[in-house]
């Protein structure tokens, strides 16, 4: 019988390139995991408090579906909540915009982002975006508020504050905000009526009297502001109402 002659040399070098570049195919579709596997990890990861494994899981699926919104979105959360990596999470998602536009959740995140980044004006207008498709968040309108004070659009702000009112009338520390708010914005009726709804709201206690008197010497009426003063000083000698304790059950031993 006649022998089958050996591989040339160049034929084996091709063989061995091609197995090569085989095996890196294959070791490539198993590290380009499915997005939306490599998501649901990320949100496992973070049920469990690990959030380094999880931002390298949400990376994973971004990488894998460059156009979905959600691993992004995700990705942004963490950069809040870690304080680190904000400009780039914030600029990732202003690309994303298109995708973005009627989710209130992609718009309060950016609003988020903005304010760390210290653009209030951005963060106003990403949260009152987020606000136009979903109104019930109370908390980003407050956050609002508060933004627009810094930026000193007082009469928007006193606006947002009566918002954030409406869904919890009995809220003090809010209605101090509104109440200075108003008074930035010269409102000054208005103001006074909050500071006055503020002492009602807390009788016996000193600080809402003082607060109202001062209000009272900003605007020139001293009498008034006097009177206040005099009250809240004998609020203050008397102290804070006493707690009454039940008396206790007689001993059954």
């Amino acid at each position: 019988m006649s022998k089958v002659p050996a591989p040339a040399n160049g034929t084996r070098t091709d063989m061995r390139s091609i197995v090569i570049l085989l095996v890196f195919v294959v070791a490539s579709a198993a590290r380009a995991e499915d997005p939306r596997a490599a998501f649901a990890r990320g949100k496992a990861l973070l049920e469990q408090g690990d959030e380094t494994a999880a931002r390298a899981a949400f990376l994973e699926a971004a990488e894998a579906a460059p156009t979905w919104l959600l691993p992004y979105i995700e990705l942004g959360e963490l950069a809040v909540r870690r304080r680190e990596g904000v400009a780039e999470a914030r600029a990732e998602l202003r690309a994303r915009a298109e995708s973005g536009e009627r989710n209130p959740r992609y718009h309060r995140l950016l609003g988020d982002l903005a304010e760390l980044d210290g653009d209030d004006a951005a963060a106003v207008e990403a949260w009152r975006r987020s606000l136009g498709l979903l109104s019930e968040q109370v908390e980003v309108r407050l956050r609002m508020a508060a933004a627009l004070e810094r930026l000193g659009r007082h009469e928007e702000a006193a606006d947002a504050y009566a918002l954030v009112l409406a869904h919890d009338p009995g809220d003090v520390v809010v209605r101090a905000r509104h109440a200075a708010a108003l008074e930035a914005a010269g409102r000054w009726d208005e103001a006074r009526e909050q500071l006055r709804t503020l002492v009602r709201l807390q009788p016996g206690q000193e600080l809402p009297l003082r607060r109202l008197a001062r209000f009272h010497e900003r605007r020139g009426e001293l009498q008034e502001a006097r009177r206040l003063h005099e009250e809240a000083d004998r609020l203050a000698r008397r102290g804070p109402p006493q707690r009454r304790m039940r008396p206790l059950p007689p001993s059954k031993r």
